[in-house]
């Protein structure tokens, strides 16, 4: 039987964090625009504070500018989560070289994503290119020294494809957008919501480009080796923990035990149905097979890190 693995845990990690952001911010500007027409002119019982601003449209228009800039960090940290576990076991980027690269960005952003960049030319460059712009973008607005400035090659590129930007932006103009960075104004709600939708884009494309390149053997070797370490009870030492684990699967009888692998890659999120456009990893039946076929000792020497 064959697996597959469409997306891959950071990817859901950074879906869980960034989701459905935009929603979010139209509910919360919805919010202030109330305030803003009057609609809204007390705070209400259950929130227990005080709220008596001097000018309400004035804070209201100060707070739809925090959200913003408070929505531009929150998809940024998705981003910067995304990679930080995609070098964790079980490893998605198995690059030694660009391991290597992201570990010595330390916690610039900017710097891991010029990483990628170096080691993953065939990217979409365009969503690459707005995903620099809100990096920096958000790095002038929070008056950081470090990392004002998008690459120019990257606004170069977005002023050369202002169509596409537009036709694949929900009519995001180019022009606009890059006379507002050079500016440094406030990004608009149009503008956040764009470049969000450049940080699902660019982090899809990573996601699928990293999954087909794997060394799917040792992968699964690593997806296992942590699912064997997971769970250690009190006072357990970890390798206690790894026989229990792989004796509670592994040690079951022969007619069993296929389908207990199963459900352990299941949990792990691999799936027996490929997704309609698959663009992920495929695990081959034969090596499923092998995989059932192992006993509590061998799966433990199979997938130990040392192999």
């Amino acid at each position: 039987m064959t697996l597959y693995l469409e997306q891959s845990r950071p990817r859901k990690a950074f879906k869980n964090l960034l989701g459905n952001a935009n929603h979010l911010i139209i509910t919360a500007l919805v919010g202030l625009d109330g305030i803003e027409r009057g609609v809204v002119r007390e705070v209400p019982r259950d929130l227990r504070t005080v709220w008596s601003p001097k000018d309400a449209v004035s804070s209201a228009k100060r707070s739809r500018r925090l959200i913003l800039d408070m929505a531009l960090i929150r998809a940024i940290d998705a981003i910067d989560v995304y990679l930080r576990l995609s070098v964790r076991k079980p490893a998605l980027v198995q690059s030694d070289e660009l391991r290597k690269d992201l570990d010595s960005a330390g916690l610039s952003v900017f710097r891991k994503l010029q990483a990628v960049e170096r080691h993953c030319p065939d990217l979409d460059m365009i969503a690459f290119a707005l995903v620099f712009l809100m990096v920096t973008w958000r790095n002038r607005s929070a008056h950081t020294e470090a990392d004002r400035d998008a690459p120019e090659r990257h606004l170069a590129l977005l002023r050369s494809n202002a169509e596409e930007v537009a036709a694949r932006f929900s009519g995001l103009d180019a022009e606009m957008l890059l006379g507002g960075y050079e500016a440094m104004r406030p990004v608009t709600f149009k503008e956040v919501a764009s470049l969000i939708n450049a940080a699902h884009h660019l982090v899809a494309d990573l996601d699928a480009l990293l999954l087909k390149s794997l060394d799917i053997e040792q992968f699964l070797k690593d997806v296992v080796w942590a699912s064997l370490s997971d769970s250690q009870k009190d006072f357990e030492l970890i390798e206690q923990t790894r026989k229990r684990r792989a004796v509670s699967v592994w040690g079951k009888d022969p007619s069993d035990r296929g389908d207990a692998v199963l459900r352990l890659l299941s949990q792990q999120g691999f799936s027996t149905v490929p997704g309609k456009q698959p663009t992920g990893a495929v695990i081959p039946a034969d090596l499923i097979a092998a995989l059932q076929r192992q006993t509590p000792k061998s799966v433990l020497t199979w997938a130990g890190p040392a192999n």
